[in-house]
């Protein structure tokens, strides 16, 4: 019955800590039981805005934190003189550091939640912009968030800090000690979703995997620049939803490449039969700057249909060793279900994800990947994965790292479709928050 709707959020944007306000307006209204149509033909929006009385920012003395177990510290300090080289001030902090309270008063409940104090006191005394968190979930703690009569994880919770007036934001607002619940057990908790720091992770079981990362990371950005396989861009889609109208996958292809003019796209779609997994090891190996898959995904594969079809083609975790495109690294995003599940189990074993195998591949594989850790669902450019999707790639153009351009996505979708918070928490990044894309010019 309202002309109009809105919200607010406290996020970052460029760099910046902002206040979001989203104005929804409604210029016509039919009322259906007195066959009435109404509308509105001029409006006028007054905004007004109290201050706050001191900044939230006290000190601008580091930009990254790096939060890792004891053990994995010392094959991170090559990363850590690396980025503050590159002029990145970086402080690497432990996780037993935080519980002890070295620097800064231990709050919270559990792990969890005393490592977001953590990162609020980070905020506001060191001025920090970006955290990186180096662990998988048994080693580094990850939320649950509880939605309807499940849970799923996300590392939002770590970076959304602050409600739209500067309040700690705890997600468990009804104080039960169960976070982050939409419709569970009749509860819901506030959250205000929108990111306060730029995140990333690093889900690194052994320091094998730590110094394999690092080298990665090192390499991409020191080698990547002016690169002419940088410019490419592969697309891998196809009919996502059989019986419906259109090949979804691929339309959601073109729509990147349209917002992608300056890279060359590389079509591996199935209504042109070359969607097969030999192709797509083939032309990553050439090297690319972005890879977007659209379709359906697991914890350990990819995979879509030809045009109105039952069969399934795709690419799974087994194809993955097979990757030897050196450090010709891309960024991948995954507009699918699951794919980074990083608490996935199978025969009772802890198996880590697609998303996470890229990453991990000696010799090849990709520098970062977007994923679910949970079921996502599309409705292609109208809300989803496909929305958010779209919208990581549209934020190329403004932004110079892969946590930035999420970040960009993140708020465009709270702004524009709010009512939705499963797939802003669902979807996380693996990999270096502050990896510049396209690597530095030297």
């Amino acid at each position: 019955n309202s002309w109009y709707s809105y919200k607010t959020g406290g996020g970052i944007d460029n760099g910046e800590h902002v206040t979001f306000l989203s104005i929804h307006f409604y210029p016509v209204k039919y009322l259906p039981e007195e066959n009435i149509l109404q509308f509105v033909q001029h409006v006028e929006i007054k905004v007004t805005y109290e201050e706050p009385s001191q900044p939230l920012v006290n000190n601008k003395e580091y930009q990254l934190v790096i939060i890792t177990p004891s053990r994995f510290a010392k094959s991170l300090q090559s990363l850590v003189d690396h980025k503050n080289e590159h002029g990145i001030a970086t402080k690497l902090v432990t996780l037993d550091e935080i519980y002890e309270g070295k620097y800064f008063v231990v709050e919270g409940r559990d792990d969890a939640e005393k490592i977001k104090y953590f990162i609020k006191n980070a905020i506001e005394q060191w001025g920090i912009s970006y955290i990186m968190l180096v662990g998988d979930i048994d080693k580094m703690p990850i939320r649950k968030t509880w939605f309807w009569d499940g849970y799923f994880i996300t590392d939002l919770y770590y970076a959304d800090i602050y409600d739209a007036n500067g309040n700690f934001c705890s997600w468990d607002s009804n104080g039960n000690g169960y976070f982050g619940e939409y419709l569970h057990d009749g509860e819901t908790d506030f959250m205000d979703l929108y990111p306060d720091v730029y995140i990333g992770r690093l889900a690194c079981e052994n320091v094998f995997q730590v110094k394999t990362v690092v080298n990665k990371i090192i390499k991409y950005e020191e080698k990547t620049y002016g690169a002419e396989w940088f410019n490419r861009l592969i697309l891998c889609g196809g009919d996502t939803f059989p019986g419906s109208n259109g090949i979804e996958g691929e339309y959601m292809n073109r729509l990147v490449a349209e917002n992608m003019s300056d890279f060359t796209p590389v079509k591996l779609w199935a209504s042109e039969g070359n969607l097969t997994p030999w192709n797509i090891l083939l032309e990553i190996n050439k090297g690319a700057g972005f890879v977007h898959f659209s379709g359906h995904g697991s914890p350990i594969s990819w995979a879509t249909h030809p045009p109105n079809s039952k069969e399934w083609i795709g690419f799974n975790a087994f194809h993955i060793p097979c990757l030897i495109n050196g450090y010709k690294l891309p960024i991948i995003f995954l507009d699918a279900c699951s794919t980074a599940e990083l608490d996935f189990e199978l025969a009772g074993r802890d198996i880590q994800c697609f998303a996470w195998d890229f990453i991990k591949k000696i010799g090849g594989g990709a520098i970062a990947t977007i994923g679910s850790t949970r079921v996502a669902y599309s409705l292609v450019t109208r809300g989803g994965a496909g929305y958010l999707g779209l919208h990581f790639f549209l934020a190329y153009d403004e932004c110079s790292t892969p946590a930035e351009m999420l970040v960009k996505a993140q708020n465009d979708y709270l702004n524009n479709l709010w009512k939705d918070g499963l797939t802003i928490e669902e979807f996380i990044l693996l990999g270096d928050p502050t990896l510049r894309v396209g690597g530095y010019h030297e």
